[in-house]
């Protein structure tokens, strides 16, 4: 699997949807992966893994809050095996026990890499829910997607957060066959001092804190 991050900054527009289209061929769904935690133990990551039998496994959805009483950077990873590539991504972010109000996310960093297609994305709260979508993955599609994001405010009271991941995956070849990849990563986070008014704010690698980042 070729590993390249992916970071975007600016939303770009949604009319084009092309990475969304359905597919004539074969589509197979995906809805029981295998829940894995980090190898450290000091670290909250936990992955998806999506099985393709004999062949190992097909892709894997890694989301990764960094440690302490609330959730604050987001780390998103999407591994996949050589012959596929990334078309679209949904992510929905909820957190179940709070006031009823959608954590509040933003997406940090500029695009890697000058080719184009660049990927297109979108983000914007839903009802209880904030949801960061990839329209199209353009020049990333055949890497390991690394996405950052941001909670800028989280629900008071609110311990746990639910992420609902789904992707779709094509392998490539004469005829096109998408896969459908579903399923759900859940978070506990504790108490803290630091919790205040439900608002974290993210320093970026410099130390200071980013203002400039969409952000929804």
């Amino acid at each position: 699997m070729r590993r390249r991050a992916f970071l975007a900054s600016a939303l770009t527009a949604a009319s084009t949807l092309t990475a969304g289209c359905s597919s004539l061929g074969p589509q197979t769904e995906h809805t029981d992966p295998v829940v894995e935690t980090d190898d450290n133990p000091r670290d909250r990551g936990e992955y998806l893994k999506f099985g393709a039998g004999d062949d190992g496994d097909l892709a894997t959805v890694g989301v990764d809050p960094t440690s302490g009483p609330l959730p604050r950077p987001l780390a998103v990873s999407i591994s996949h095996t050589d012959d596929t590539e990334l078309r679209s991504l949904t992510q929905r972010f909820v957190a179940p026990d709070g006031d009823g109000s959608p954590p509040k996310l933003s997406l940090r960093g500029p695009f890697e890499g000058g080719h184009e297609p660049h990927p297109s994305v979108s983000l914007f709260r839903d009802d209880t829910a904030t949801v960061f979508e990839v329209h199209r993955f353009g020049e990333l599609a055949d890497e390991t997607a690394f996405i950052n994001l941001a909670v800028t405010e989280w629900p008071d009271s609110a311990r746990r957060l639910v992420v609902d991941s789904t992707v779709e995956l094509v392998e490539t070849g004469t005829f096109e066959h998408t896969h459908v990849l579903d399923g759900e990563l859940a978070f506990d986070f504790f108490a803290g001092t630091d919790a205040g008014d439900g608002t974290a704010e993210t320093p970026d690698s410099s130390g200071e804190l980013d203002t400039g980042s969409p952000r929804v």
